[in-house]
């Protein structure tokens, strides 16, 4: 005697799978919010340089994932400019590698030496969008880093700009921009570590529940369908 129809057991398993795989996928979700999480807060130590072409090419647009990546370039410098910011003087200069060009924020010095090779490290910086001292005193002085300036009399110009904190090469010693090892920018994740790790432990928790459901109601329907058996074999 059956207790149940052949189109409810299909409801039934169907719903089953459903919610396990389900609870599967967002647990694993969680689990990745996580892990991102976790490497938005690594520190720069654990951040490797790349080389500049294998992530910006000409015409390309800085994306905010690009932004303050440590990078290196190799190259020769081919133009010299300034800026001022609170009355400081910081050397900008314009490198020229194969891939294209790319203005170098070098620090504070003396200009570099044109066509010489040299290569830097420094952070990829998105173009400056506000002037940083706009009573010009010279021709080479910008009034902020952007290569939109110069692209009047350079071609091949790559977005943004390099804040260097590296230099090798015959060019003359520099108090660079940026420390090396300064603290980057960190691009959170909503949420915390381990409240993430805890709603994935909360989502396959609730797998187990559902397998156990699922094979506890196997179970009692075949009881139930045993008992009915007997029952009405003894009518």
């Amino acid at each position: 005697m059956k207790t149940r129809s052949t189109l409810w057991w299909i409801t039934f398993h169907l719903t089953a799978l459903v919610l396990i795989t389900s609870f599967f996928f967002l647990g694993q979700w969680q689990l990745h919010r996580a892990a991102d999480l976790k490497a938005s807060v690594k520190p720069i130590a654990d951040i490797a340089e790349v080389p500049l072409s294998q992530i910006l090419k000409v015409g390309q647009r800085l994306s905010s994932m690009q932004s303050e990546r440590r990078v290196t370039a190799f190259g020769k410098y081919i133009a010299n400019f300034y800026v001022v910011d609170a009355g400081v003087r910081s050397e900008v200069s314009l490198l020229e590698t194969n891939s294209g060009s790319i203005l170098v924020l070098r620090g504070v010095g003396q200009p570099a030496q044109l066509n010489q090779d040299v290569t830097i490290g420094g952070r990829l910086t998105p173009p400056s969008s506000d002037g940083i001292d706009l009573n010009l005193s010279g021709p080479n002085q910008l009034s902020r880093i952007d290569p939109v300036l110069i692209a009047g009399q350079f071609d091949q110009l790559m977005n943004g700009y390099i804040t260097a904190y590296a230099e090798r090469g015959s060019t003359p010693a520099m108090k660079f921009a940026v420390n090396e090892s300064a603290p980057l920018p960190t691009k959170k994740v909503p949420g915390f570590y381990w409240q993430h790790l805890l709603y994935v432990v909360l989502w396959w928790m609730l797998i187990l529940m559902v397998i156990y459901l699922w094979a506890r109601t196997i179970r009692l329907e075949r009881k139930i369908g045993m008992l009915a058996e007997l029952t009405g074999g003894t009518e």
